[in-house]
């Protein structure tokens, strides 16, 4: 159980991380933003994981809705932020 927790943390935070590059280009470097991916990317990961039962597993966890559900979550919090706290 924790190893499936760790894990989809991990992948999480490599969700969050890809979502902070995406934005990198477009924005400037804001390490706020990079927090914020990593910490939603995570919980979007582990929450993606345990509602959705497909695809591939990896170490306890479905791998496709772990990367889409840290994908996801991690991408809407950039834009909400960007777009009604930064508004550049």
């Amino acid at each position: 159980m924790l190893l499936a927790i760790l894990t989809a943390v991990i992948v999480g935070f490599a969700m969050g991380a890809v979502v902070y590059a995406i934005d990198r280009i477009w924005h400037e470097k804001s390490l706020i933003m990079l927090g914020l991916d990593f910490v939603f990317g995570a919980l979007g990961s582990y929450s993606g994981t345990y509602l959705v039962n497909y695809g591939p597993h990896l170490l306890g966890i479905d791998l496709l809705p772990a990367l889409a559900g840290g994908l996801v979550l991690s991408f809407v919090i950039t834009y909400a932020v960007r777009k009604f706290i930064f508004r550049k």
